[in-house]
């Protein structure tokens, strides 16, 4: 069963993402992850796929 949530890991994540955006660019380095919206669009599609799939076995569950 695939559980898919929103909570304080989601939200850990994102703010750990956002401050090494802001570490990398003051420090003038290349971002980690695709800096360019292709990229972060095959991420999100990726993702989105495995969502469609699991649902699709019955799967997924909101929680």
């Amino acid at each position: 069963m695939v559980e898919l949530a929103l909570g304080a890991t989601e939200g850990l994540a994102a703010a750990v993402g956002l401050v090494t955006g802001i570490v990398y660019t003051a420090v003038r380095a290349p971002i980690p992850a695709p800096n360019v919206l292709g990229g972060i669009f095959a991420i999100f599609g990726t993702f989105a796929g495995f969502v469609l799939v699991a649902a699709m076995r019955g799967q997924l569950q909101f929680g």
